[in-house]
């Protein structure tokens, strides 16, 4: 990823995580929506590509990210949301949800970069990824905010080094 896709990526982060914060959103819930922002912007970077070398370069990148925020998520945040029955079901939705997001990455991650089917296969993902940041950042969040805000900056610890850990085993196996 070259600075100038970085940076726009980073950009697009900051503002999520200030619309969240106007929200109201702390801790976990506002960092997850930088992230959002975060990856969005490269999917819209790479979808704007029709470069199979940019597909080859952006791509591993941005599986990397949806894997690793996806497995720390549902290591350390929706367990405590499926503890609770105000967010239980919000907590059963998401993990619908993250199978089939987990489905399209693979079937993505299969399709060469210079295939024509490539298009297509980016494009079912990004939609998938939308629908996800739309039910978190309108239906999940504003109520796990209201339920768990004072365990907020405690979760986005922990979902931290999950995402961390995650990321350490995405980059030492395909």
């Amino acid at each position: 990823m070259n600075k100038i896709e970085e940076l726009a990526s980073k950009l697009a982060g900051g503002a999520k995580a200030a619309k969240a914060t106007w929200e109201g959103l702390t801790g976990v819930f506002r960092h997850l929506e930088k992230e959002h922002g975060e990856v969005s912007a490269l999917l819209m970077r790479l979808k704007a590509s029709h470069d199979p070398d940019v597909r080859r370069e952006l791509f591993p990148t941005i599986r990397r990210e949806l894997l690793a925020h996806e497995r720390a998520e549902i290591s350390e945040v929706y367990p405590v949301m499926q503890s609770d029955p105000q967010t239980a079901d919000i907590a059963s939705s998401h993990d619908r949800g993250a199978k089939g997001l987990d489905a399209a990455i693979d079937e993505l991650t299969k399709v060469a970069v210079d295939s024509p089917h490539w298009p297509a296969a980016l494009e079912d993902l990004i939609e998938l990824v939308k629908e996800h940041v739309r039910e978190e950042e309108h239906d999940y969040f504003p109520i796990a905010q209201r339920v768990f805000s004072d365990r907020a900056d405690d979760l986005l610890e922990r979902f931290e080094a999950a995402k961390a850990r995650a990321l350490q085993e995405l980059r030492t196996t395909p």
